[in-house]
């Protein structure tokens, strides 16, 4: 087992979601580490603990990154931050993905404590959300336009690509940072407010009997206890490779990790699942199912609605991309962080289910 220590952390976008548990895992492992956590929302999520100190900074700003990495000295930094998936303007996912990253990386150059940055990517660097994803390996090309139309995701990969030039500072520097991507699957858990919020509000109205398409996608989960697992392991393991020559191998620094739980459901037994956990099981007769054309005609057309209405201010709840997301194969391959992180999912996808959507019971019963 890894004895380097993480402290002291700094956390991007640390009121998250991910991130909470990534601190929680911090916590159980160190609570003695010092964690520093920089967001544009610090009265989410938070730890009681003393040893947390809570940053309110924009990571597009440079003034606000340079001040609290000054103020944190980390030596580790658990790069999460993102805007919320789809609620964002275009021009949040450029100023705070890319530019907010290149703003920390600077940062760290500059301070001269940082040994290792662990960037939070995503899959969706190397999938169209129009063709199926079948057991991709890290491998796989990174999408570009015209292919690639997401702009999360041309995002994503422009951060991904700063964070592996600065890797020991661009050269083969043994002393410089050391930097990885964790590239998750679709991640549920507690304090997921986004994909399993929404999830557990359809299975609440009795809208979780609808599916689109014929519901024979497999789909990779993660449970972000899991997820938070495999930073810590990343961490360490760069921490661990710091100051020595970079190993041909199977290194760590460098390299991009895809995390699963590595048990795929199909996708809409996911939905069903997590409507069985709120009390509102489905029976396979009263299924209804809404042909994939159909779906996309009345995403077309609520996307067109909402946009009349809203003069463009405003998302709408059912869009072509959510569409397509549902009905699509997305598998990944974890061999290589298993055979080089260590990586093992603790928590299985049912208990991981039953942990989170008692959460949000809990959380409206409180």
């Amino acid at each position: 087992m890894s004895q380097s220590k993480l402290g002291p952390v700094l956390v991007t976008g640390g009121n998250g979601f991910t991130s909470y548990h990534i601190i929680d895992k911090i916590l159980a492992e160190d609570p003695d580490c010092v964690i520093h956590s920089l967001d544009v929302n610090v009265d989410r999520n938070r730890h009681s603990s003393p040893n947390v100190h809570y940053h309110l900074a924009d990571l597009a700003s440079v003034k606000d990154v340079d001040r609290v990495v000054d103020l944190a000295k980390p030596v580790t930094i658990f790069h999460t931050a993102s805007p919320e998936f789809s609620d964002a303007p275009v021009s949040a996912y450029r100023n705070i993905i890319v530019d907010g990253t290149h703003h920390l990386i600077n940062a760290a150059l500059k301070i001269g404590t940082v040994r290792a940055i662990i960037n939070t990517s995503t899959s969706g660097v190397i999938n169209d959300n129009h063709t199926d994803l079948i057991d991709a390996t890290e491998d796989s090309p990174i999408l570009r336009p015209p292919q690639q139309k997401r702009v999360y995701c041309i995002a994503k990969a422009d951060a991904e690509d700063a964070i592996h030039a600065a890797n020991r500072n661009g050269g083969t520097d043994d002393k410089g940072i050391l930097t990885c991507s964790i590239r998750p699957s679709l991640t549920f858990g507690e304090h997921d407010a986004g994909s399993l919020g929404k999830m557990v509000s359809v299975a609440r109205q009795g809208r979780s009997r609808f599916q689109m398409g014929n519901g024979q996608n497999p789909y990779d989960f993660v449970y972000v206890g899991n997820l938070a697992d495999a930073h810590l392991l990343a961490a360490h393991a760069l921490l661990d490779a710091w100051g020595k020559p970079r190993p041909t191998t199977d290194p760590v620094d460098g390299e991009r990790f895809n995390i699963t739980n590595d048990d795929p459901w199909l996708f809409w037994d996911f939905q069903r699942a997590v409507s069985a956990q709120t009390g509102n099981p489905i029976r396979p007769e009263d299924v209804v199912v809404i042909p994939k054309w159909v779906g996309l005609t009345m995403g077309f057309l609520s996307e067109w609605v909402v946009w009349a209405i809203s003069w463009g201010t405003r998302t709408p709840n059912m869009t072509r991309e959510g569409i397509r997301f549902s009905t699509l194969i997305r598998t990944l391959n974890t061999t290589k962080a298993r055979r080089v992180l260590g990586y093992r999912p603790k928590v299985g996808m049912q208990e991981g289910l039953e942990r989170s959507v008692r959460w949000f019971m809990e959380q409206d019963q409180a």
